[in-house]
Formats: structure tokens, sequence, C-alpha cells
């Protein structure tokens, strides 16, 4: 899009998420506007980065803050960056960007500026933010620390045109008893898994299939196997810890969902385990498979005939759940994501945070709508504004779909691990998840191999500091019933 194009979008978009928020305008006149001060912003390198070139004008017209500096690393280097600077103290860098996964880390060694107090003075709207995104990526111990940025969740993509096949459908209910349509819960996704695998030369949809093709996909390559391994234990109410620090992931919970996970595996590519991102998401565009687990943006790549081959095909749902004492219970991870926030050492911590809520707040619907970025909803305004993903999806009824979709899977949101050592925690359970994935372990073994080296980790760190952390954590997960 144009640089004029897109400036004549944007304005149209701000002006419509005004109004729903409620009378926030572009300009806020009860903002201070510094002399210009200037800020130096951090974040994982790439696209997500664009809104800060974008709106450097505008931060410096209207706040007189100016964008100085934006640096950029890769995005398996931003812990390692951000913990170095903060032990430094240096003070090099006045407003970060994150994955949610740190904040309890973070703020409970005294990382960050709480937001509190200037969150009172400069309203940041969180009323709208979606409940799982502001108490689980924003707050720790119930004090806010950070603001969104991106939504990232997991969701349930599905062949709309293969679940709405007249045989297909018949064929379905003839052999499991009931309709086909996207599973509500994880047995289901079996079910359907299972159904629509099919060899090649075999008829799918009046079609004959000239290559092999699968029933579902993941990602359960090492690096992120443990977050769709969460969708299943969430869902069954497993927790990371008990209230003393013993690891939880080896309950019957874990050991269930881990089978469950296996379990699927059966129904995809023989050459899931090696599947990155793009790999996973080129299945599912390719026409490869008919169901996938993946981020928020996908959707919108499904919809765009350049680079699918399901366009207008694609269908959204609400994650599957398990049955507990007679009742479905939904778990949505969201893994990475994104936070803006102010470290303790920032020398400019009001500027900081001024720009941080322009971004967050008043250019958000543009940027989570935007083709250019990989940053997905997260305000309640956003899954309210079909108009603003009309064209990237095709049309309104498509956006509003996934809008509503990814809406409730928010709600249903479940948190990464978010204690000191987070990042060790889930290189370690996911090491194990993977090797149980391959055959290697069974999901027992792999699971209390996974939780002794936890409590390694733990004792390593200090038990009695990460209990504490982690009991801080813990309350803002009770507001959502996860606890």
């Amino acid at each position: 899009m144009a640089r004029k194009s897109r400036l004549v979008v944007l304005l149209a978009l701000v002006v419509l998420a005004a109004m729903t928020l409620g009378g926030a305008s572009v300009v806020q006149g009860s903002i201070k506007k510094f002399n210009n001060v200037k800020l130096t912003v951090f974040g994982d390198a790439g696209h997500n980065l664009k809104p800060f070139e974008w709106y450097k004008g505008d931060l410096k017209d209207q706040f007189g803050i100016v964008i100085d500096e934006v640096v950029g690393v890769p995005f398996t280097s931003v812990y390692e960056k951000l913990k170095t600077e903060f032990i430094g103290m240096t003070g090099a860098y006045d407003l970060v960007i994150f994955y949610p996964a740190y904040l309890g880390e973070f703020a409970g060694l005294g990382y960050l500026a709480p937001l509190d107090d200037l969150a009172k003075k400069y309203d940041p709207k969180l009323d709208d933010v979606s409940t799982g995104v502001r108490e689980l990526n924003c707050k720790y111990g119930g004090k806010l620390y950070a603001l969104p940025y991106d939504g990232d969740v997991l969701n349930l993509y599905f062949r709309k045109d293969l679940f709405e096949n007249a045989t297909e459908k018949a064929n379905f209910k003839k052999q499991f008893g009931y309709d086909l349509k996207a599973p509500d819960t994880w047995d289901q996704f079996l079910d359907i898994a299972k159904f629509f695998t099919r060899k090649k030369g075999q008829t799918l949809a009046g079609q004959v299939l000239k290559e092999d093709f699968y029933g579902s996909a993941e990602l359960a390559a090492r690096g992120f196997s443990y977050a769709w391994w969460l969708a299943r234990f969430g869902s069954l109410g497993g927790v990371y810890f008990d209230e003393n620090m013993k690891p939880m992931i080896n309950s019957e919970q874990g050991v269930k969902a881990l089978d469950l996970f296996k379990e699927s595996l059966k129904y995809s590519p023989p050459d899931v385990m090696a599947y990155g991102y793009e790999e996973l998401k080129n299945a599912y565009l390719d026409g490869r498979v008919a169901m996938m687990v993946q981020w928020s943006d996908v959707q919108k790549k499904a919809q765009d005939p350049s680079i699918s081959k399901i366009a207008n095909k694609s269908g959204i749902a609400i994650m599957p759940g398990s049955v507990v004492n007679g009742k479905i219970v939904r778990s949505a991870p969201m893994p990475v994501g994104r936070v803006l926030a102010v470290p303790k050492t920032s020398r400019n911590a009001e500027a900081a945070y001024i720009a941080a809520r322009y971004l967050s707040v008043e250019t958000s619907l543009h940027d989570v709508s935007s083709p250019e970025t990989g940053l997905d909803p997260y305000r309640k305004s956003h899954v309210a504004n079909p108009k603003a993903f009309a064209q990237i999806l095709g049309n309104e009824a498509a956006a509003k779909e996934y809008l509503n979709v990814v809406g409730q899977n928010l709600e249903n949101a479940y948190p990464e691990i978010n204690i000191p050592g987070a990042g060790n925690y889930q290189d370690v359970l996911d090491l194990y998840i993977n090797r149980a994935l391959s055959g290697e372990m069974s999901s027992k073994a792999a699971l209390d191999t996974a939780a002794k080296e936890w409590e390694q980790i733990t004792k390593k760190l200090g038990a009695d500091k990460q209990k504490e952390i982690y009991l801080k954590t813990v309350e803002t997960w009770k507001v959502l019933g996860i606890w």
C-alpha cells in the first residue's frame, strides 16, 4: 500500500476506533507535549516494528517525542539482549517490545517501571482490551507493567468447502454417528482428522486425489510444540506448578494431553515434525490438509489468492476443548505475542509510555488489520470493526466471522509460563514433548523427565523467589478461572 493511500485508510480507521473507544481522538489534548525528547526503542526486527516508522512524524508533531533509534534484533535474541541490558542498568532503551512470557521475570525482578500511575493520568483504554491479553500479558501481581501490542492466540482453521460437501457430510455421519462440523472437543478433532486422511487416487469431495491428503497439521517441531500441547493441557484443567512449586506438567492431565497430541500426528503429513511456522501455514494454504491450528494472522493469508490455493474456502473456529465435569472447557494458548513496556532505567519514562499508548490505542486498529505487519487483534474495538478487516479477508462477512472467533479464543486464553527462567522451562518441556511425539519416549516418561529437570531449574534459580513470583503471576490467572 502506498504511503499516501495508507494514511488515508489510517485516518478513517482511527476515527472509527475513536468512536468505538468512547471518544478518544487522534490528538490527545490532555496529554503532555515534550520538547523533542528522544526515545530509543528495542524489539524483534522485522515488520512488527513498522508502526514506529509510520508514526514518527505523528509522535513528534503531536507530543514532541522523537523516535531517535529503533534497535531490532533477531527473534531468538530478544530475551538475552534485554536481560543483559537490565542487569547492566545502562538505560540504553526507553521503550521495549518483548513477549509476555518474560513479563513475570522482568516485572518480578524489578526491571520494569510500573505503569498504573501513568495509566491513571493517560488512559490506555484497558477496558477495551480482551480479558486474556489484559490480565495475562500485561499484568503481574495485579499491577500494570505493559500495554498490549500484538494479540497472538491459537485458532482452529478448517476447509469449509470440505466440511460443507454433502457427500463428505453424509459419509462422516454414517461412520461416526454425528454431524460433520468444526470440532468441539479434541476427541472430535481426532475423528475428523482420521476421516479426511486419504491416499493418492482416493476421492475427496468428488475429486480424485493426485497426492496424499491429510486430516490435520500442527506445530510439532522443536521450538513451539509445547504451545500446541498446552491447548489440550489447559482444556483439561492443567497448571504448570502447584502452590509449592511442584511441577504438574506430568499430571494425569499432562499425559493425556500429550497422548492426544501424539495421536493427531497419525493424520498429519509425514514430515510434519520438521514444520516451522511457514511450512505449517503452507501445508494448509497449498490445500494439503483439512484442519490446522495456527496463529491469528493465517486467515489473512489464506484468503489471498496470490499465495493461497484455498482462497474463500478457509474457515476459522474456536479452539476445541475437553469435557470436564460434563462441560466443554476450551483453552487457547497465546504463544509469543508482544507487549510494550518501559524499563525502570528509562530516562524518559513518561514520554515512552505516551508513545506506547499512542500505538496501543490510537493506531492499533490500523496496525492489526494491515497486511504489512504480523500484528493481531487484541481490543474489543478491533473485534467490533469488521470493516477494517474486510479488504484483507475478502469481504465484511468473512471479517466478522474471523473477528468473532479470534475474540472468543482470546477470552479462552491460556498463558505461557512467565516466571524467571521461562525460556529454560519452556525449552525443557518442548524437548521432551518433541521426544514423545517422535516416538523416542512414552508420554509419561517424557513428562516425568521434564518435571525432574523443572525441579532442578527451580532449585538453581531459588525456590522461594520462584514461588513468590509464580504465586503473584497466578493472581492474574485467577481472574480467568485458570487456577
